[in-house]
């Protein structure tokens, strides 16, 4: 190796922790922002009454309680979603890259003038039939707090681990949309998808639910401005979803 490029990397790896220890001087530690979650839940529902904010833990064995998940909303978000948006709700999962990593779930509507409307957001640990089945019973949960016991609403997601059957265990009756482009990586699937009349053409759309979009591209939008956040500790991560 030429010592110009070992002395770039000696620089790269100086750059890094220097970064990281100012960010901890900014934001706290990433140890720290954790514990702080169930204080930070508490003061959701007592600053904004009608929230929702639940942080769930698991035994370590032996070691304490570790993280396991949160599901977050705000009264205004859930209010605004049942009583001005289209029943429509994407979902999506964007990795984290700080030192826990993690995903964050976002489940996110379109309103009345086609804009982009979150509804709620959760921290897990992974992606699985377990996570997604305890981040649609909250959302469930939150619905049937206001009134809504409705279980038809129209999801849409791509492809990821575990969505559909925790969907369909909480909300049987809900009407799926899925991701566009599938030709490209499977053309008999694509075939096979194009047949299903039902499902596929917009003709056949739900007209109740006055909305014909077909992809995650609305849901998308939302993570990509969640992206310069998302190396942070979660409470600061949090906060900039806000």
């Amino acid at each position: 190796m030429c010592l110009e490029r070992f002395m770039i990397q000696v620089n790269s790896r100086l750059f890094y922790k220097v970064k990281c220890l100012a960010r901890e001087q900014i934001h706290g530690g990433f140890a720290q922002s954790y514990a702080l979650l169930p204080k930070y839940a508490e003061m959701i529902k007592a600053t904004n009454p009608g929230s929702y904010a639940l942080i769930t833990w698991t035994d370590s064995g032996g070691n304490g309680e570790k993280f396991k998940a949160c599901f977050i909303t705000f009264a205004a978000q859930v209010k605004g979603f049942l009583g001005g948006c289209r029943p429509i709700i994407g979902i999506d999962g964007a990795h984290l890259s700080g030192y826990y990593k993690g995903v964050m779930l976002t489940a996110v509507s379109i309103d009345g003038n086609n804009e982009i409307f979150v509804i709620a957001y959760g921290l897990v640990d992974t992606e699985s039939i377990d996570i997604w089945t305890y981040f649609f019973r909250n959302l469930r949960i939150l619905f049937a707090q206001y009134g809504s016991e409705r279980d038809d609403w129209t999801f849409i997601s791509d492809r990821m681990k575990g969505v559909e059957s925790a969907l369909f265990e909480v909300f049987p009756r809900a009407t799926r949309r899925a991701m566009s482009k599938i030709k490209k990586y499977d053309a008999t699937s694509f075939d096979y998808l194009t047949a299903t009349e039902e499902q596929w053409s917009r003709y056949m759309f739900d007209r109740t639910v006055c909305c014909d979009h077909n992809t995650t591209n609305f849901v998308e939008s939302f993570n990509s401005c969640t992206k310069d956040n998302r190396d942070f500790p979660v409470l600061t991560l949090m906060e900039g979803n806000i």
